[in-house]
């Protein structure tokens, strides 16, 4: 089993998967959300990236993440297999020169939603699954920055623990006593 630690961080983001499209289903008519974006899978991974700067391979992870999702939520390949390792890259990028503090994060998270879902308004407006007008995505963006940081706040804790504990692919024996 000690060999399984280092995927840690890959089961609980599968387990997001499965909560994110339960939350998507349950929580966005009961609160009249309609047009928001529940982004529970890419804030879990936008967070890790902030918080395990130093790690590449999160990169990768972020890649298969994107996989995954995109068959899981669309059916097609190419939304957030393209912009989740961007951004996770960006933000490693950008988390060398934040203070490591809570809000820095959630400010950057929050950023990092707005334009992931800018470009999956793009991404489906240009390839012509949807036709989603620009007036409705900024109607939307609001919903979607309140789901955000609802879930930034309520998830961060464990992110930390897992980024910190359980980092991707990396042997904790040759740092444990």
């Amino acid at each position: 089993m000690s060999s399984l630690k280092k995927y840690t961080l890959a089961f609980a983001l599968f387990i997001t998967l499965a909560l994110n499209g339960s939350l998507s289903l349950y929580l966005h008519p009961l609160f009249g959300f309609n047009n928001g974006a529940n982004l529970l899978l890419p804030i879990g991974m936008m967070l890790v990236a902030l918080i395990d700067d130093i790690n590449q391979k999160e990169l990768w992870l972020a890649f298969g993440t994107g996989i995954v999702s995109d068959i899981f939520f669309f059916g097609i390949i190419g939304v957030y297999t393209v912009s989740l390792p961007c951004v996770c890259w960006l933000l490693q990028k950008v988390a060398r020169f934040l203070p490591e503090l809570f809000w820095a994060r959630a400010i950057f998270t929050l950023i990092g939603t707005i334009f992931l879902n800018v470009y999956n308004w793009l991404f489906f407006n240009l390839t012509g699954i949807t036709k989603v007008s620009l007036g409705m995505l900024i109607k939307g963006l609001l919903p979607t920055l309140l789901w955000s940081a609802a879930f930034i706040i309520l998830t961060y804790w464990i992110w930390n623990w897992l980024a910190i504990e359980f980092p991707f692919m990396v042997k904790q024996e040759n740092y444990r006593s």
